[in-house]
């Protein structure tokens, strides 16, 4: 599909020809990029920020703002946050020489030269559109008119049926002697009529004569008004003929009234949410909560979830799997919106609000809403229990019953919560759900994903549904602090770096509970998980005693509430521990008056007449995992636990949050047990050879404290305890506060001998800091710090430092964005550095510049045998510096200069250097545009070489010409065991001479000829000269 992208016709350069996707998997592949913690479709942490993450938040915004967007525009503040997360992006990954052309990209035209085209042609769509915009508004005129008189005729009609029914009804009472009791309300009903008539006979000319909207919207009133009066006739004329009319038989059932009581309980019961009942003028209309679908395809995709959107309205509209939908499964994670969507539904039937498109609620008689935790029997028990009036008539009841069962087409019902049924209820409404019973029945069921598992099979459709979206969160946010810019930019930014509450955001209720807080707060929360989550505890308890009408207090609340605090802990511990993220009232005890009144959960009311407990579950299972964790800290405050055996199995249930919340917490408290935990965390990865160290060091994180270096006590702890010689924390996304942990522990450290951080999202200040302790280490040999954002700033530190290190001897620094500034400070420190042997620069941005002070580096360094600066934008000046070095340089054996730019003229020098170089084994010149030229010195040079035994000239256009040279450079050469000549543009000419090489070389064992343009004349030859030379293998055909 991309092949029209990467060789495009001939035309001007316009924005529609970029492919963002396209470039992100050449530039992953070419440049040999690890992809990001999240991967490569997915935003980065505000914190990650190394090459391979700001690759993917550039991708992620062209599509998600640009590419993909639903909308055609961005407010200004969305647009402020996008540009300067762009920009900074853009300048880490093309240098800080270029902020100033980057920052004039904010108000510049996209594609500047057709942009006076794109003016005259909105120009013309405007005036098009006025155009089409009149036409309509006449079309939409004569429409409205002929609508009009269509209505005209229909009520005329009704009004003709209406006055035989009375006349009818008149005549009925003369015979049976009831004239007197009717003769007053069949006169009142006659006037009423006569009225509509006079009404409706000057609607009648008015329409003739009306063209204008205003005139329209005047006559809309008075239809709609004599449509009521006529409604409100019609049913008295019911009232009237029930009782005396022949045609209503003693039996039929009329379920109007019953229809209607469950509509208002949906009004008065499922029409606000009151989220927080500590901020009591805080309330959702359910109107405004939004809820997105996706549809999950089954059978072909195997459940795959797909980017098709379901609207409310279109749940049982038909689909490609389905032509007549009649089960729905909607499933969802905890807290995602399963229950407030089930709501809304029932919500908008109760009010008739018809959606635009679809099917929607309103299209059926009745719906019924059952809440599955409710039900203690059958679906008709439950429906009596749910949603009858109490005291109900067992003769209206039944008839009711019977009336669904012979209008099943008519009724949805709907199953919120299978997964909350009763042990062995999920099987009886699974039959339900079949169809073996009320068959023709809609039926929409929500369940948790491993509830759902158990009925998927029966369903017609499957949704998935979300909650918001991290791009519906900033709008929220915005919304929310619309008088406030300031702080919705702080509080964006702190969730743009913050991965928890993202997550916790994604319900909508918690995004409205962190806007809360930002605005207590002023914008400023806390970085520490437990001092956030502790500062929400103590505003929702603020809150409650404001509500309460309770005296303030500077009193810390938590402790004033501990032990209403702890037995909701241990409940949520107990949950957790029990896999459920629900209980019911009986588990708060003596303490249920003050929980279920704090905030802290969320209140399910069952409206069961046959159970009066409720149901409660946590906003966010991150507040069941904090209070679990204040609990534990309890049981360790008061000595009734240790500290070591939070890091059992049987509190492991979520080890993670749970243990980074306990530290947290402990670290207000008390030094001595965080000691004591931290040594027992040590001691878990000693045992598991270093699995678990990012847990170690995110839980000394969360203990820093202002004006306090206890978390510096505890990262030498951790280092004193770690007696491990390997430890690899590569893709963790340490970021520089885990890598200011990791730096004081190897400062105590007395057995680490390699240590690798790549791809961590490193900054220059952890890098500073990872310097100072190689200062003073004496075991570590081996440091990979690459795939980090160390820049300059940080090179140069890490230089100073092996300026006096003796022990180091590999060190990888690749890309890690380091200029020729950072280069030239790593050279000076080679040039003293008795130790070092193998350095990995690749994939920076050292340049010309840098690569001349690395060279006299190596002209006096004694002990480097093996250098890499492939992929560092170095020129030919560069490669000639480089040159003249490995002429002196006697220890140097493996160099790599692939990916740079040093032409035929830098290889020519290269050439010169190696005729007299006697150490270099191993050299790399691959896709570095050296041409035949450059291929002609480099033959002439191996000619006389006696060390060289690899060659990698692939991907450098020597063509046909280069390989003839090369072909009889490899006649004499007796030393070269590896030759890799892919993608030169060589033909058959070329493939046929060094076939004839190949038929006296004797040394060469390996020849890579793949992505040349050899037809099989060219094969022929060399399988030809393969038979008389059998040491040549071509490993790639």
């Amino acid at each position: 599909m991309q092949w029209g992208r990467l060789y495009p016709t001939h035309s001007p350069v316009s924005s529609a020809a970029f492919d963002i996707t396209l470039l992100t998997v050449l530039l992953r592949n070419i440049c040999g990029l690890g992809p990001p913690a999240d991967g490569w479709d997915r935003l980065p942490l505000a914190t990650d920020i190394s090459i391979a993450d700001d690759i993917a938040r550039v991708k992620y915004y062209r599509n998600t703002v640009y590419g993909h967007a639903s909308q055609a525009f961005v407010d200004d503040i969305s647009f402020s946050a996008y540009w300067q997360e762009i920009r900074e992006a853009l300048v880490r990954l093309g240098g800080a020489h270029l902020r100033a052309e980057i920052d004039n990209l904010e108000h510049d035209c996209m594609d500047p030269d057709v942009e006076e085209h794109y003016s005259e042609l909105m120009k013309q769509w405007k005036k098009d559109d006025d155009s089409i915009k009149d036409k309509l508004e006449e079309i939409e005129s004569k429409k409205n008119i002929v609508n009009f008189r269509d209505t005209i005729d229909k009520i005329e009609i009704e009004m003709k049926e209406v006055k035989e029914k009375l006349s009818s009804l008149t005549a009925s009472a003369e015979k049976s002697g009831q004239e007197g009791d009717l003769r007053d309300t069949t006169e009142k009903i006659e006037i009423k009529m006569n009225e509509v008539l006079e009404r409706l006979s000057s609607l009648t000319t008015t329409v003739e004569k009306s063209t204008n909207e205003g005139s329209l919207d005047k006559m809309r009133g008075e239809m709609a008004e004599m449509d009521s009066e006529l409604k409100e006739v019609k049913e008295k004329l019911c009232t009237l003929t029930a009782p005396v009319g022949e045609s209503k038989g003693e039996g039929v059932f009329d379920p109007t009234e019953l229809i209607n009581g469950i509509r208002q309980l949906y009004k008065t019961r499922e029409g606000w949410l009151s989220p927080f009942p500590w901020c009591e003028e805080f309330q959702f209309f359910l109107g405004n909560i939004f809820t997105r679908l996706k549809v999950v395809r089954r059978k072909k995709t195997r459940g795959e979830i797909t980017d098709v959107f379901v609207d409310m309205s279109s749940i049982l509209d038909p689909y490609e799997e389905c032509s007549a939908p009649r089960t729905v499964l909607i499933e969802g994670e905890p807290g995602m919106g399963k229950t407030t969507y089930c709501k809304k539904y029932a919500y908008d039937w109760a009010t008739k609000q018809q959606a635009p498109q679809g099917c929607g609620s309103t299209a059926f008689k009745v719906v019924l809403l059952l809440k599955c935790r409710d039900i203690h029997s059958d679906v008709w028990e439950a429906i009596d229990d749910q949603l009858l009036p109490l005291g109900i008539d067992e003769k209206v009841k039944q008839q009711f019953f019977q009336f669904i069962r012979e209008n099943q087409s008519s009724i949805l019902l709907i199953l919120d919560g299978l997964d909350e049924l009763p042990s062995g209820k999920l099987s009886m409404f699974s039959k339900l759900i079949e169809g073996r019973e009320l068959p023709r029945c809609h039926i929409v069921a929500t369940a948790r994903h491993q509830a759902g598992k158990e009925v998927r099979k029966c369903c017609d459709a499957l949704l998935q549904i979300e909650g918001f979206t991290e791009e519906h969160v900033k709008g929220f946010v915005t919304k929310y602090f619309k008088e406030r810019t300031d702080l919705a930019t702080k509080l964006s930014q702190r969730m743009s770096r913050d991965k928890n509450l993202r997550e916790i955001a994604a319900n909508p209720l918690n995004t409205a509970l962190l806007c809360l807080l930002c605005e207590e707060f002023e914008g400023t929360l806390p970085e520490s998980r437990a001092q956030l989550y502790l500062d929400m505890v103590e505003c929702v308890l603020r809150r409650y005693r404001k509500r309460k009408g309770l005296l303030e207090t500077s009193e810390d609340l938590t402790n004033h509430y501990k032990p209403q605090l702890n037995h909701l802990g241990k409940v949520a511990l107990n949950g957790l521990l029990d896999d459920r993220l629900d209980f019911n009232e009986s588990e708060l005890r003596n303490h249920a008056k003050d929980l279920t009144e704090f905030g802290f959960l969320s209140v399910q009311p069952g409206g069961s007449k046959l159970r009066q407990t409720l149901h409660y579950a946590f906003l966010h299972k991150s507040f069941q995992e904090f209070f679990a964790a204040f609990f534990i800290c309890s049981q360790i405050e008061s000595k009734e636990m240790k500290p070591e055996e939070l890091v059992s199995v049987r509190y492991f249930v979520e080890p993670k949050q749970i243990l980074l919340f306990s530290c947290g917490i402990l670290a207000m408290k008390c030094n001595e047990q965080v000691v004591a935990l931290v040594k027992s965390l040590t001691n878990e990865v000693n045992k598991n050879e270093g699995r678990g160290a990012k847990i170690v060091l995110e839980a000394i994180n969360e203990c820093k404290r202002e004006k306090s270096d206890f978390h510096s006590h505890l990262s030498k702890s951790f280092g004193t305890g770690l007696n491990l010689t390997n430890l690899d924390l590569s893709y963790n996304g340490i970021s520089a506060a885990g890598a200011t942990c990791i730096a004081e522990a190897i400062k105590v450290n007395k057995t680490l001998t390699n240590l690798y951080l790549r791809n961590n999202g490193i900054s220059a200040a952890g890098a500073t800091c990872i310097a100072e302790a190689i200062k003073v280490n004496k075991t570590l040999t081996n440091l990979d710090l690459s795939y980090n954002v160390i820049s300059a700033a940080g090179a140069t530190c890490i230089a100073e430092a092996i300026k006096v290190n003796k022990k180091l001897t590999n060190l990888d620094l690749s890309l890690n964005g380091i200029s020729a500034a950072g280069a030239t400070c790593i050279a000076e420190a080679i040039k003293v550095n008795k130790t070092l042997t193998n350095l990995y620069l690749r994939n920076n941005v050292i340049s010309a510049a840098g690569a001349t002070c690395i060279a006299e580096a190596i002209k006096v360094n004694k002990t480097l045998t093996n250098l890499d600066l492939s992929y560092n934008g170095i020129s030919a000046a560069g490669a000639t510096c480089i040159a003249e070095a490995i002429k002196v340089n006697k220890t140097l054996t493996n160099l790599d200069l692939s990916y740079n730019v040093i032409s035929a003229a830098g290889a020519t020098c290269i050439a010169e250097a190696i005729k007299v170089n006697k150490a270099l084994t191993n050299l790399y010149l691959r896709g570095n545009r050296i041409r035949a030229a450059g291929a002609i010195c480099i033959a002439e040079a191996i000619k006389v070489n006696k060390t060289l035994t690899n060659l990698d000239l692939s991907y450098n256009g020597i063509s046909d010409a280069g390989a003839t040279c090369i072909a009889e450079a490899i006649k004499v050469n007796k030393t070269l065991t590896n030759l890799d000549l892919r993608n030169n543009g060589i033909s058959d000419a070329g493939a046929t001479c060094i076939a004839e090489a190949m038929r006296v070389n004797r040394t060469l064992t390996n020849l890579y000829l793949r992505n040349n343009g050899i037809s099989a004349a060219g094969a022929t030859c060399i399988a030809e000269a393969i038979k008389v030379n059998c040491n040549t293998e071509f490993p790639d055909h």
